[in-house]
C-alpha cells in the first residue's frame, strides 16, 4: 500500500483525489480517508478531507486548507 505523506510525516492518506463537483471556474474534490500520527507513532484514521481547486494532496496537508476565490 503506497501512501502520500506531509512533508512533517505526521498526516498520511493512501486514497486518489476524487472529484466531486466541477464548473468552469473551478471544482471540489475529497480524499476518502486520513490519517494522523498519534503521539505513540500510531495512526488515527480521521475520515474524507475536502480540497477545492487544488490537486495536490501533499500541498493540501503541508499547509492545510486556505480560501479561495472561484
Amino acid at each position: 500500500m503506497k501512501y502520500i505523506y506531509n512533508e512533517q510525516l505526521t498526516i498520511r492518506t493512501n486514497c486518489e483525489l476524487e472529484k466531486i463537483y466541477s464548473t468552469n471556474k473551478g471544482f471540489i474534490a475529497r480524499l476518502e480517508n486520513v490519517e494522523y500520527k498519534q503521539n505513540d507513532d500510531s495512526w488515527k484514521s480521521v475520515g474524507s478531507r475536502w480540497l477545492i481547486n487544488c490537486v495536490d494532496i501533499q500541498d493540501v496537508m503541508n499547509n492545510g486548507f486556505k480560501a479561495v476565490q472561484l
